[in-house]
């Protein structure tokens, strides 16, 4: 039998542009528009949260992402952040 699992492939999501209030990793996005749960990853391929909202206006949305931790947030502000699909 053939394998049917999609590979999955390490996309940019964007970069880190501010922490939120509430504690949410706020993502300047970088190409298509993720679903909705999707797993983030920072630049050492450890996964830091998912994807839980997508706000902004058409031509330059932001996506919302959901910290699994918050301890030293402020650290990846400017960092780049990953999805595999």
């Amino acid at each position: 039998m053939k394998n049917s699992k999609k590979s999955q492939i390490l996309r940019i999501a964007g970069k880190v542009f501010t922490i939120s209030k509430q504690g949410r990793i706020i993502v300047k996005l970088e190409g298509p528009i993720p679903r909705l749960g999707l797993k983030v990853y920072d630049k050492n391929l450890r996964t830091i949260g998912f994807v839980v909202d997508v706000i902004g206006n058409v031509k330059s949305p932001y996506i919302v992402v959901r910290p699994f931790e918050s301890k030293g947030l402020e650290n990846i502000i400017g960092d780049s952040l990953y999805l595999k699909d």
